[in-house]
């Protein structure tokens, strides 16, 4: 008589590596399209004015540096929870830990903003409660989480057409107008434009993601640096060119005082019906960005748990190769923050504790690379993240003094956490 397999049998002990480098790419479109640019574009030519298209350009800039960072540090690491094991390499496992914290709690922040968000256009369109639609949205999330890593991404991909599509839109209907206004009309001079900058970078949000499906693509080496590079120039593109668009077709200070401001804008050439049109792909763009933090989060939290920062029930996989216990546990919490205030208040927020921790990020190489230990292009590996880094820290100082308090805050939480967690036993595993 055979004996009965023991139990977990067939249950997978790692994730599946299914990604190739134009899913990750699309991906990486799809949660960088996300929420931001629909409704931060109007606070944004609030500060900026006409000038809103630089701010995107400096804003992508920053993002573009930080980007080259987390490609050459995937390289060398190629491990989901990017900023935990990037900063440790550098600094330690403590101070990894800090900037993988910051940037995990940034990260459900902002699923629980644009997850009310979702619930706004639902309550415009179909009279639903704002929390009822994004914990409706949650739900569904969490169910195509549980069918496994490529059912996700293939619902991204889709998505992402969707509001990609949205957004080309918006940008090819205001080029008729694009002669005439004065695009460097800055009611608050530079200082404004940097001021929306910090604001916008919130758009920029999910390059960074990208690392937390290493363990998932078929060639992370290779490949993350191309998906990297690929999401980050078709992103840059398109938000330039809606920007232009968008003060061309309506003058800024009318975008400023609009709660639809893209709306607004396609308002101007379709009429009422632009209305309907851009609701909906504001629920695709809302629905996309939210499940694409919510997986990437779930991995960073499986990265953090695999090289023991977090205890180890984190770290167990599904029958589906999911990391079940981690996404449990990123619904349950990204559920309780629902309430976390403005769409505008908490980007700020998340801005502040992103930007804290990509300039850990970029620190990182530039100080592996000073040291000799991050390969053989010493001269950019030290000029871009110092680059990079300096930008960050321009932008963080326009985020708000709350909002740096907010920052601040989470960092000594994270630091409090980093003394009692169980790190010292991946100190070998980090080194590279």
């Amino acid at each position: 008589m055979a004996a009965a397999p023991p139990p977990g049998a067939g249950v997978p002990t790692s994730l599946r590596r299914t990604l190739g480098v134009w899913q990750v790419s699309i991906a990486g479109v799809g949660v960088i399209l996300g929420a931001g640019v629909y409704a931060l574009i109007g606070p944004a030519a609030a500060s900026a004015g006409s000038a809103v298209w630089l701010s995107f350009v400096l804003a992508g800039t920053a993002a573009g540096l930080t980007a080259y960072s987390y490609a050459r540090l995937g390289a060398m690491r190629p491990r989901n929870s990017p900023e935990f094991q990037y900063t440790a390499l550098a600094f330690g496992p403590r101070v990894g830990f800090v900037a993988g914290w910051l940037m995990l709690a940034a990260d459900l922040l902002a699923a629980a903003t644009v997850a009310l968000g979702f619930g706004g256009y639902l309550g415009h369109l179909a009279g639903t409660r704002v929390t009822i639609g994004a914990l409706a949205l949650l739900g569904l999330a969490g169910l195509v989480m549980s069918l496994g890593i490529a059912q996700s991404v293939t619902l991204a991909v889709a998505l992402t057409v969707v509001e990609a599509a949205g957004l080309i839109f918006v940008a090819a209907i205001g080029v008729p107008s694009w002669i005439g206004p004065d695009y460097l009309e800055m009611p608050r001079g530079l200082e404004g434009v940097w001021g929306a900058a910090s604001l916008i970078f919130f758009a920029y949000l999910g390059f960074d993601e990208l690392g937390n499906f290493a363990e998932e693509m078929r060639h992370p080496e290779r490949d993350l640096a191309r998906a990297l590079g690929l999401a980050m120039v078709v992103s840059t593109a398109i938000y330039i060119l809606v920007g232009v668009s968008a003060v061309a077709l309506v003058p800024w200070r009318e975008l400023a005082a609009s709660p639809a401001p893209l709306a607004l804008a396609a308002g101007r050439v379709l009429g009422p019906r632009a209305d309907l049109a851009l609701s909906l792909v504001a629920l695709a763009a809302t629905a996309n960005t939210v499940l694409l933090l919510l997986v990437s989060s779930s991995r960073s939290i499986y990265g953090m748990a695999s090289a023991g920062a977090l205890p180890a029930v984190l770290s167990r996989v599904g029958r589906s190769a999911t990391p079940w216990v981690a996404t449990v546990l990123v619904l349950a919490v990204t559920a309780a923050l629902l309430l976390a205030g403005s769409l505008a208040q908490v980007a700020a927020m998340t801005d502040a504790a992103v930007l804290s921790s990509f300039a850990l990020v970029n620190a990182s190489l530039a100080w592996l690379a000073w040291r000799g230990r991050a390969g053989g292009r010493r001269v950019l590996d030290r000029s871009v993240p110092l680059l990079a880094a300096a930008l960050c820290v321009m932008l963080l100082l326009h985020v708000g003094l709350r909002s740096l308090a907010a920052a601040a805050g989470l960092a000594l939480v994270g630091l409090a956490l980093a003394r009692t967690a169980r790190l010292e036993s991946t100190a070998n595993t980090l080194d590279p």
